[in-house]
């Protein structure tokens, strides 16, 4: 399990610097938009594709990150209420239901990047490229889901160990 938990610290690290690369292109993107909007009165088409397909990658990349720490929002109404014995059981439940959901997503994105023929209307670049960002996404989550699942069952329950 440490080489899966060293695998993931540098995957993770890949993750962050994308996210912060992407944000980062982002807010390039739009904020030249709006300034060529308002000083040349001429709006960047371009921007708006490429914002469009980054944000994709940054929701999916930072919910897979997110749920490698246990941040990805969940209902724990049930778990709250059960032995630490029961909260396993659950934990192994969802983690074996997102990842299935992940590797669905995943599937899902292949697909459509092997049919979808067409072009961006104005960059003109193939829309797989983008389709490619949800397989990464789906990949990503499965991961972390994993991940968040061995960090979990090798923790010993609350109130156990604490000795003062």
């Amino acid at each position: 399990m440490q080489v899966y938990k060293k695998i993931m610290s540098c995957i993770t690290l890949i993750e962050e610097v994308v996210l912060a690369l992407a944000s980062i292109l982002v807010l390039g993107l739009t904020f030249g938009n709006v300034v060529a909007r308002y000083v040349f009165h001429h709006s960047w088409g371009f921007a708006e594709e490429i914002v469009v397909a980054i944000f994709v990658l940054i929701s999916l990349l930072a919910a897979g990150v997110a749920a490698g720490t246990g941040d990805l929002v969940n209902l724990a109404l049930l778990p709250d209420h059960v032995g630490y014995g029961t909260k396993k059981v659950l934990k192994v439940i969802s983690t074996v239901i997102g990842v299935i959901y992940s590797l669905i997503l995943a599937w899902q994105g292949v697909g459509r990047m092997i049919a979808d023929h067409t072009f961006s209307p104005i960059l003109h670049i193939s829309k797989s490229i983008f389709w490619f960002f949800v397989v990464i996404g789906g990949i990503s989550l499965a991961l972390h889901f994993i991940e968040n699942c061995i960090d979990f069952l090798g923790t010993e329950p609350e109130g156990k160990g604490d000795r003062a």
